[in-house]
């Protein structure tokens, strides 16, 4: 019998906020406000989460659905890697990575090891930077979402969240906060583009 290869050991962390405080390090990359929290991880696993931040009430009139469609299919494919083929690259990287986005942001979180994260990283930069969009993945994913709002219509949680939403809805229609109705998400998620997310 052989063992398997040794795995490091992680460290005894006391997880108080005082703790986490002191040895949390903040910072600037760019203009990009960065927060590191070193500690000795079992197999030098690190987590990482980053989200980016984008637009305002004004620059976002109307991109709601545009945003979410953008944000879902982040991780379906881009100029250079079909969903696949990035699958397969995360998994080489012993990587578990979920990009997604909406409306107002991208978020970003990755489980790697200390080694690998920088491709990682390189990876995540190509979904977010030179997403492809595939039409095929966009009319799926609009389909699936139509079956989903018509499923719903019946459903007593969805009718419930439905009325309180429109009951406590303080803003216009057309503003981003603005509460929608089951009907108004049906025909916003109908009239969405594949080019309305591209220019997203």
């Amino acid at each position: 019998y052989k063992g398997g290869e040794a795995i490091a050991p992680g460290e005894a962390f006391d997880p108080t906020p005082a703790n986490i405080m002191a040895r949390t390090t903040v910072s600037k990359v760019g203009n990009i406000d960065v927060a590191y929290l070193p500690k000795k991880n079992r197999g030098e696993t690190v987590f990482a989460s980053i989200v980016f931040r984008f637009g305002d009430e004004n620059s976002l009139k109307g991109k709601t659905d545009a945003g979410s469609f953008a944000g879902r299919l982040l991780m379906r494919g881009t100029a250079k890697r079909s969903r696949q083929q990035i699958q397969d690259e995360f998994d080489r990287l012993k990587a578990r990575v979920f990009v997604s986005g909406g409306m107002a942001s991208a978020n970003v979180s990755i489980e790697t090891t200390k080694e690998n994260l920088l491709e990682v990283i390189d990876l995540v930069a190509e979904i977010l930077k030179e997403p492809s969009f595939p039409e095929n993945e966009f009319e799926t994913m609009k389909a699936q979402t139509l079956t989903g709002l018509e499923s719903g219509r019946s459903e007593p949680t969805n009718i419930a969240v439905e009325a309180m939403s429109k009951h406590f809805n303080r803003y216009p229609k057309g503003d981003v906060r603005y509460s929608r109705t089951l009907d108004e998400n049906l025909e916003a998620t109908k009239a969405v583009t594949l080019n309305d997310v591209k220019a997203f």
